[in-house]
């Protein structure tokens, strides 16, 4: 009996709810438990305790000899504060959670202890902090196997040429960078504060451009008829040096400045923006956006290091005073709770559940049933209130389509934000100004009523990882009364939906195999993806993932990315359509601290048992696999089959391929975040395989036989 389309993607989704919903409600239950019990929020609060042992890195930055070492000290000084402070390890476990829906519990190594019903809430709060004890020193070596990471791919992308290497590196960085979300507020204070220290430079900064441009007329002057003019109209040349204005910088003797103005070099033009373009450069690279070598291509372009003095002169004092506001953080934060609602987070799971049926089937009443259930949890989220003082709610995050990068990976993206029905209208203002500052580019922003609750909504340019951002200032939108936020597109009619029948395939020799809903679909030898090959994939039929592009404008932007597969259960691939492929901390080819995300070029390799389970739909057996594109830039390792049957020693388990020395593929990436197509993998469509036997008899799995 044939299956239709629809068929075997809400019997996907059933085991989904089966499996995972369930477990995950449970998890999230004992992981609010933990998060909000008095040993975990005291673990929190002890972390400021050591933030006064920064005062030498204090120092070194103002001692500083170039303008480039001394804000280079101040972001390493701003990153280190920001590690100390979230050394704990909680801030970056809450991050991840919030950056996946919380799928993170179920899915996220060494958890079992939330799973466990043998266990009460004070023996998995001890297990917990094991993990972070564990997790932390895990972190460092993860940090050192990316940097290892980052500077192999630098390495074997030098043709790409800087600019571009030294965007990709920012973009790797910020996808990885994702902790501290507890500990974001201090940070962002910290780089507010600095930054307001650039203003007060715009007049002498402008000033010294427009000296230096006037400058350019002694170039064509001797030296002594220079020395005469700047004695006559600048000040008096005394022992050797020429007197100027505090705006300038000092040059010595006549001839040296002449020589220096005449210099192409020594040019400073000014071009309108300039100071606000410079201010929000050294910002953007202080918040980790902009790499070392970025900046210092920047001061030298802009000849920046001649105006060392002006920035000693504003950021010095400023870095005096650091220390004060340490200690006055210390006092505010001593004694403050962030808790988390478990209603928040079960009615997000509810919702998030509602989302994936509603994507996925494209079923008018599906969609409605989504719409209600957010309608609720915005309702539910107003009303929270805190039961003591110094307690904060932590506000749930939900996701819904986001809108696709353009040409330049920047998006624009709504975000909506529910306000605690206590505020006052007064309140709620100064509200909406605030939560606009804590974003960039910020296009337009505005304050209405939604089902009763008062919703701060703002749309934003970016490029970066919006989970990450959002969920990295979420103490300052706890602070803020903010009880939930909202990203994307949450009406879903009239939006992409995740499928793209169009392009549905169902793949056999001579196309003989036909199927409801499929293209029949072969080809004969393989194709060049991207300097590797593309072989028919016989057997098997490919629903078709919306990616946001026609056929054309897909074929023109992944002509030249690599096809691979990843093998995984049904409940898995929901995870995976929400949040990207996973990287785990544990398999073969990498070391302590390293995770990795594997894939094959064989599709048939991808479909052992070990990877992609087997199940029964009515008299069917059914196997999925994840079709991805690979881009070929991406830096990854072809190493050797691993599984019994299909290693070097063996023949050649699948007949396209000579010989099992490179069905892996191995992308080294940090364990525990996910990989997506920004990064180079780009999850494109759910191969099923479906047949009348089960797959351990079909011919080209007697491999998996062999022990």
């Amino acid at each position: 009996m044939e299956i239709n389309p629809v068929e075997l993607l809400e019997e996907m989704l059933q085991r989904g709810e089966q499996t995972v919903f369930p477990t995950l409600r449970k998890c999230a239950e004992r992981f609010v438990d933990i998060f909000n019990d008095t040993c975990i929020q005291q673990r929190i609060r002890e972390k400021f305790e050591s933030l006064e042992e920064f005062q030498p890195d204090i120092t070194r930055c103002k001692n500083a000899n170039t303008l480039f070492n001394k804000l280079k000290h101040l972001k390493q000084l701003f990153e280190d504060m920001e590690d100390k402070i979230a050394e704990s390890g909680i801030e970056s476990f809450l991050s991840r959670l919030f950056n996946t829906g919380f799928i993170g519990l179920i899915t996220e190594e060494n958890l079992d202890f939330l799973t466990s019903d043998d266990l009460g809430t004070a023996q998995r709060v001890e297990k917990f902090l094991h993990y972070l004890e564990h997790g932390a020193q895990k972190k460092e070596d993860t940090r050192r196997a990316f940097e290892e990471y980052i500077e192999t791919w630098k390495r074997n992308n030098i043709r790409w040429g800087s600019v571009a290497i030294n965007k990709a590196e920012r973009e790797m960085r910020a996808n990885f960078d994702n902790e501290g979300a507890l500990s974001e507020k201090f940070i962002l204070q910290l780089i507010n504060e600095i930054t307001a220290k650039f203003e007060p430079l715009r007049d002498k900064l402008v000033a010294a451009r427009e000296t230096y441009g006037r400058g350019l007329v002694v170039a064509s002057l001797t030296s002594e008829a220079a020395s005469w003019l700047l004695k006559n109209t600048v000040g008096e040349v005394a022992h050797g040096e020429v007197a100027v204005p505090t705006a300038l910088p000092l040059f010595v003797g006549a001839k040296k400045l002449a020589d220096a103005v005449s210099c192409p070099n020594a040019t400073r033009a000014i071009t309108p923006g300039w100071f606000d373009n410079t201010s929000r450069f050294i910002t953007q690279y202080l918040n980790n956006r902009k790499t070392d070598g970025e900046l210092s291509a920047f001061i030298r372009n802009e000849k920046l290091e001649l105006d060392l003095h002006h920035f000693k002169e504003h950021i010095d004092p400023w870095l005096i005073e650091l220390s004060h506001k340490i200690n006055e953080f210390k006092r505010n934060a001593f004694g403050k709770s962030y808790i988390l609602s478990k209603e928040m987070v079960l009615s997000e799971i509810d919702r998030m559940h509602a989302l994936l049926y509603a994507i996925i089937l494209n079923k008018p009443e599906l969609v409605e049933e989504h719409r209600r259930k957010l309608d609720k949890m915005v309702q539910d989220a107003a009303k929270l209130q805190t039961t003591k003082e110094h307690e904060s709610i932590l506000p749930s995050i939900s996701f819904g389509q986001l809108s696709l990068p353009g040409g330049n990976r920047e998006r624009v993206l709504l975000i909506k934000f529910v306000l605690s029905s206590s505020l006052g209208q007064k309140a709620m203002n100064e509200v909406m100004s605030k939560i606009s500052n804590l974003f960039d580019n910020v296009e337009s922003s505005s304050k209405k009523v939604e089902n009763g609750a008062t919703v701060v909504e703002i749309k934003i340019r970016t490029d970066d990882n919006i989970s990450t951002k959002v969920a990295r200032c979420i103490s300052s939108l706890a602070d803020l009364q903010v009880r939930a936020v909202l990203v994307g597109d949450f009406g879903l009619c009239g939006f992409r939906h995740a499928m793209n029948p169009a392009f549905n395939r169902i793949y056999s020799i001579n196309s003989v195999d036909k199927a409801e809903g499929f293209k029949s679909t072969h080809f004969s030898g393989s194709l060049d993806r991207g300097g590797e090959p593309y072989f028919c994939p016989n057997g098997w039929r490919r629903y078709s993932i919306d990616v946001g592009l026609t056929g054309a404008e897909f074929e023109a932007k992944y002509k030249n990315w690599h096809v691979a597969y990843h093998g995984t259960e049904g409940h898995i691939a929901m995870a995976i359509l929400l949040n990207g492929i996973r990287a785990s901390g544990q398999g073969c080819f990498i070391v302590a601290g390293q995770g990795a995300v594997y894939l094959s070029p064989s599709i048939e390799y991808s479909s052992h048992p070990r990877y992609a389970g087997i199940w029964q739909i009515k008299d069917k057996y059914v196997q999925m696999v994840l079709q991805v594109r690979v881009d070929r830039n991406l830096v990854f390792e072809k190493r050797q089959g691993t599984l019994s049957g299909a290693q070097p020693i063996d023949p050649p388990m699948d007949s396209n391929f000579l010989s099992n020395n490179e069905l892996e593929w191995v992308i080294k990436w940090p364990p525990g975040t996910s990989i997506s197509s920004t990064d180079g993998v780009l999850v494109y469509g759910i191969m099923l395989r479906v047949t009348d036997q089960h797959p351990n008899t079909l011919p080209q799995n007697v491999w998996w036989a062999k022990k």
